[in-house]
């Protein structure tokens, strides 16, 4: 859990990434923030309890700056286990975002705190500090005098189309791959953190194919390469493939056959056929007779031509 929070957390940080989880999961898919205009904030706050100070954390906090100064502060948890109490924490961690503000001198900002969930379980953790106290046993009569705090939570496991495709991040990926099991819809957008896509992956799914061919892909981000979607798409395929194979073969030669090997054979064959096949058409279409002799030798080429007819 600790090293999924970690990763977790490594993609939150990146700017582009933090900006568009807010514009999507606060403003509806509007573009309010933008990458530039964001700015880590601290983490870090204090409260007082059996006599001492003691210290908090939050997972994710940035400042959205406009001409120099601080218009509001965001706070993200991302939880793996949401508590029962969960409003508690986060009205101390906006408390803190607060106290800070308190002998500053400066312009007072708001503080939005929203809670990320990446658990596959429904939850029924109250929503409000009202229905918390309510389930306490509470009167009414005393709610009426008690300010409310509400609790905002995103499940990532079970996010709806429509907002998913609001997403123009990293994120964007992940959110598809968690709630339809693959990247297609996305085949044609580019990666941006190639690093922290990569293990956040293998981090929430177990599955170390993500990871596999990491330093490939930053080598080629490195020389100036655009990584799309779709290559990744293939080197996963492609990996997956040659494990089922290997799997094969290992089984086939315990009895004595080798019939794992020739259908993992099979299946890329007539993947990579049928796909360069489209590509060919569409060449000859255009009369870019040097373009098919390129792509019949050249897999680079292939996949740069693959990307820009979307095949």
């Amino acid at each position: 859990m600790a090293e999924k929070d970690i990763l977790e957390k490594k993609l939150m940080a990146h700017s582009d990434v933090f900006a568009d989880c807010g514009n999507v999961f606060l403003y509806g898919g509007r573009k309010r923030l933008k990458a530039e205009d964001i700015c880590p904030a601290p983490t870090e706050s204090f409260y007082r309890g059996k006599g001492r100070v003691h210290n908090q954390f939050e997972d994710v906090s940035a400042y959205l700056l406009e001409e120099g100064e601080i218009k509001l502060q965001y706070l993200i948890g991302n939880e793996t286990a949401l508590e029962g109490r969960q409003v508690l924490r986060k009205a101390s961690y906006q408390g803190g975002a607060y106290r800070s503000q308190l002998e500053s001198g400066k312009p007072v900002y708001p503080v939005i705190g929203m809670v990320i969930d990446w658990t596959r379980k429904g939850t029924r953790v109250p929503l409000s500090l009202h229905e918390l106290l309510r389930r306490e046993g509470v009167p009414e009569e005393d709610l009426e005098h008690v300010d409310d705090v509400k609790l905002e939570v995103y499940h990532m496991n079970n996010l709806p189309a429509e907002v998913r495709e609001s997403f123009t991040s990293d994120m964007g990926f992940v959110a598809d791959y968690l709630n339809e099991g693959s990247f297609e819809r996305r085949r044609c957008q580019k990666i941006i953190h190639v690093e922290a896509l990569c293990e956040m992956m293998e981090a929430l799914t177990g599955d170390s194919r993500f990871t596999d061919q990491v330093e490939e892909l930053l080598k080629r981000q490195k020389e100036g390469e655009e990584i799309v979607m779709c290559e990744y798409i293939d080197m996963l395929e492609a990996r997956g493939e040659a494990r089922g194979e290997a799997r094969g073969i290992a089984i086939g030669e315990a009895r004595g056959k080798r019939k794992g090997e020739k259908k993992g054979e099979k299946k890329g064959e007539k993947k990579g056929e049928a796909r360069l096949a489209r590509l060919i058409q569409v060449l000859l279409k255009e009369k870019k007779y040097s373009d098919v002799e390129a792509v019949s030798i050249s897999r680079r080429k292939r996949h740069e031509l693959y990307r820009k007819y979307k095949i």
